[in-house]
């Protein structure tokens, strides 16, 4: 095993999904069996289709990412328009997550990594739009039962979570509320 070391071209951190999918493994969070894997992979990546879009949503490229590139046609980021655009997004995506937890977790009483990562950016999409998730019992029994979980409600009693600081940082157009 090569590992990772000083000769590693990226910075730690850096790369958090692999890191994630690696103390998966360590900690046996990775699903063994190859259907199980797909469908967590196919989860993992359509929430993080949904995160990409609230980041942008979130935060202005001009002002953030891009202070030198030319503006946008109204010369300002439309805050708006993309929570609204979100917001369909999300109201499209969530019946489809929603039989996924008919049993619990993702693959019913076992947990594994995608729970987790699951769980987090839906109580980001939660605090973003709580009324979408009206109607949606499967996955509100999920974030329940995943917030029962040792340390969870102990991290949500936390001053970083009760600031939303791990949702965006304060330089987002929307912080958490």
């Amino acid at each position: 095993s090569s590992g990772i070391n000083a000769e590693w071209p990226l910075r730690p951190g850096s790369q958090t999904l692999a890191i994630a999918r690696h103390v998966a493994r360590k900690a046996g969070l990775m699903p063994s069996d190859a259907d199980d894997l797909l469908l967590c992979e196919m989860v993992e990546q359509e929430i993080m289709d949904l995160r990409g879009r609230l980041t942008t949503t979130c935060y202005d490229p001009y002002k953030v990412f891009l202070p030198d590139a030319p503006k946008s046609e109204t010369g300002k980021h439309d805050f708006e328009h993309l929570k609204a655009a979100f917001i369909k997004r999300l109201n499209e995506r969530l019946p489809k997550l929603e039989p996924l937890f008919a049993k619990g977790f993702l693959l019913g009483d076992k947990l594994s990594y995608a729970d987790f990562l699951v769980y987090e950016f839906l109580d980001q999409f939660k605090n973003f739009s709580p009324d979408s998730f009206n109607g949606f019992d499967n996955v509100n029994t999920f974030m329940e039962k995943f917030e029962g979980l040792k340390g969870v409600k102990e991290w949500q009693q936390g001053e970083t979570y009760k600031a939303g600081q791990n949702i965006n940082a304060p330089i987002a157009v929307w912080f958490k509320k």
